[in-house]
């Protein structure tokens, strides 16, 4: 049939009205809640309850809440223990029972907490249905009040105590003695000077690496000395853009670190002193000086100017006194307004940190050298004196916070494991062997560590036999492709990481498990280094980091590293389900230190060659750190 253009509109004004009628009469309808709950379900992914809920007539999802111990308008009110959406989809029978012809999203599968299964369980169980249109009273769905919250699994009690770390602390008056001796140095440089070695092609990079930053157009004498943690992040401790948070651009950074108009802010400043310092220390060890590269002196003057710039004019307050508490910082948006949580700003120590333990190691190399004069060791030495004080006071004030937190279980996580690197690296700066001992076994008095290194390990990582923490934020989903920013499992494999309440996105949650990992194997570092065996350290449920390193490369193993786990590749790694979707990234360095120290290990040796070639592709690749710490 051919329509005229009057006709075509007169048509679709028609269809229109129908359309618009049968939406009204939809619209119109402002009918009962009704729901049932299905059961309470609890398997590897833990307890979630299912069931389905709407408002009769409505296509919309609803609101639920789930109440124990009674209803939302019992006499005694029920508790309010979370809220979920019935926006799953469902079958046509529950469309017929929500008299709903266009919604068909009424299902719903919502996670219980493991921390209201600690308080709830055997409780009667409520869910409520939350009206979206009229004056319908929001009411109980059926099933509410006969079914019940599930019991709790086993929970993992604090042991009365922790096992002891074999060796003690040796003191040295000599440097390096941090994260790096003179005899890996010179270990490192012997290895380095053979082409076609994996430590070759890795000097050649560094070399390369540290010639562009010193011919790059960055004011590298540039500081900052406000309040900004964000600033303090980009301009001092990390150095890949983007960082965290509420990234700054390099103008904003420029201004507020009075750099030059005409050359860039610095990003990373400690991370470049660091890699500087390394380069001129293994030249000075015997590495073969490269064509067109910086000379010993040239690097070393390069890494000393970043540090005592920062030293002399970073880290100040308006009086022109270093801030030391967890109140000199602030976290602003890019508007210049403040970010104020529960938590004020006591991320600050991590941010501090990212830093500190490059700073040392660059003063802990230039020492070495015998690059620093006296007044120039004097000012690295009040400045890291000061910014021990600062991560210790924050430390501990965190701890406090977090431990009264209703989700107390994730102290032990990746910032934890920074602040402790950073006063064992700081201690053994400074040869202090009483604040290194307290920050591995907690202290007493002003010296205190409130969760010292032997703690964090133990709760850090599981091992056999093991049972999961459940004071964790509680999973959105079921699906933990769909669960954001948490996904835990109520089961648990021997070496996976604590630090898995962090799934906001692909890239975190492997990664913030092996950035802890990673942290822990800088701290074994020192501890070695300090006349300890971290590496034949066992905890209370025989852990290691062998333990840890050997699970994470199941997934390497299995997919490949930096690709994405699936279920048809990683179904024989233990509790798979926990890293779905999740991208396998920062297990290459882990795999290659734990190669390196564990050499009898077939399973990290058989991924070294996969684990360096994903590696060298890396923006890490160069870290100096962990610099060295594989085998060739």
């Amino acid at each position: 049939m051919n329509l005229n253009a009057h006709q075509t509109i007169l048509l679709g004004c028609i269809l229109a009205m129908l359309a618009g009628s049968e939406a009204a009469a939809q619209n119109t309808q402002a009918g009962r809640i009704t729901g049932h709950i299905d059961g309470v379900a609890v398997d590897d992914v833990g307890a979630h309850i299912h069931g389905w809920a709407c408002q009769q007539g409505r296509p919309e999802s609803i609101t639920v809440h789930i109440y124990a111990n009674g209803g939302a308008y019992d006499t005694v009110k029920g508790i309010l223990v979370l809220a979920g959406k019935a926006n799953l989809g469902e079958e046509p029978a529950v469309d017929k029972a929500c008299q709903d012809t266009v919604g068909r999203k009424h299902r719903f599968d919502i996670p219980l907490p493991g921390a209201s299964l600690l308080q709830f369980h055997g409780m009667p169980l409520y869910v409520h249905g939350i009206h979206v249109v009229g004056n319908v009273e929001n009411a109980a769905v059926g099933g509410s009040g006969t079914t019940r919250f599930p019991d709790a699994p086993p929970v993992r009690r604090k042991p009365s105590s922790y096992p002891p770390l074999s060796g003690h602390y040796t003191n040295v008056n000599v440097h390096p003695r941090v994260f790096h001796t003179q005899a890996d140095l010179q270990d490192i440089a012997q290895r380095a000077a053979r082409a076609g070695s994996y430590s070759n092609s890795r000097f050649v990079a560094l070399g390369d690496r540290v010639r562009r930053d010193i011919a790059a157009m960055v004011d590298w004498q540039a500081t900052y000395s406000g309040c900004d943690l964000e600033i303090y992040l980009r301009g001092f401790s990390y150095e890949q853009k983007p960082a965290y948070g509420n990234d700054r651009s390099d103008d904003e950074l420029r201004k507020a670190m009075h750099a030059k108009p005409q050359l860039a802010p610095p990003h990373g400043a400690a991370i470049v002193a660091a890699r500087a310092a390394l380069y001129a220390a293994l030249l000075k060890a015997g590495a073969p000086q490269l064509p067109e590269t910086p000379s010993v002196a040239d690097a070393a003057a390069f890494a000393r100017g970043i540090l005592l710039a920062w030293a002399d004019h970073g880290f100040r307050n308006d009086k022109g006194k270093f801030r030391l508490t967890e109140e000199d910082y602030c976290d602003l948006r890019p508007d210049g307004s403040p970010v104020v949580t529960q938590f004020g700003t006591f991320y600050g120590a991590l941010t501090l940190t990212r830093g500190v333990i490059y700073s040392v190691h660059a003063q802990d190399l230039l020492d070495g050298m015998d690059e620093l004069s006296l007044a120039g060791q004097a000012r690295l030495d009040t400045f890291h004196h000061n910014m021990f004080d600062t991560i210790h006071s924050i430390h501990n004030r965190e701890y406090d916070v977090d431990v009264a937190w209703k989700y107390s279980d994730e102290i032990y996580n990746n910032q934890f494991a920074g602040h402790l690197t950073a006063l064992l690296a700081l201690s053994r700066l400074f040869d202090d062997q009483k604040n290194f001992e307290a920050a591995l076994n907690g202290g007493t008095g002003a010296t205190t560590v409130k969760l010292p290194w032997i703690e964090l390990f133990d709760g850090i990582i599981y091992g056999v036999n093991d049972i999961p923490l459940l004071n964790i934020t509680p999973n959105t989903s079921v699906d933990p492709v769909k669960s954001h920013p948490a996904y835990t499992t109520a089961i648990v494999a021997p070496g996976e990481i604590n630090d898995r309440y962090r799934h906001s996105n692909p890239l975190q949650s492997m990664g913030y498990s092996t950035g802890s990992l990673e942290g822990l194997y800088m701290a074994a570092e020192i501890l070695k280094n300090s006349g300890f065996d971290p590496y034949s350290y066992r905890g209370t449920h025989a852990q290691s980091l062998e333990m840890a390193s050997r699970y994470y490369g199941c997934f390497a193993r299995s997919e490949g590293f930096d690709n994405v786990v699936t279920a048809e590749k990683s179904h024989s790694c233990p509790d798979m389900r926990e890293y779905l979707g999740s991208i396998v990234n920062g297990v290459a360095p882990t795999v290659l230190i734990g190669a390196y120290r564990y050499p009898n290990d077939g399973d990290l040796a058989a991924l070294e060659a996969a684990a360096k070639a994903s590696y060298v592709k890396s923006p890490f690749s160069i870290e100096p750190i962990m610099f060295g710490k594989w085998r060739d």
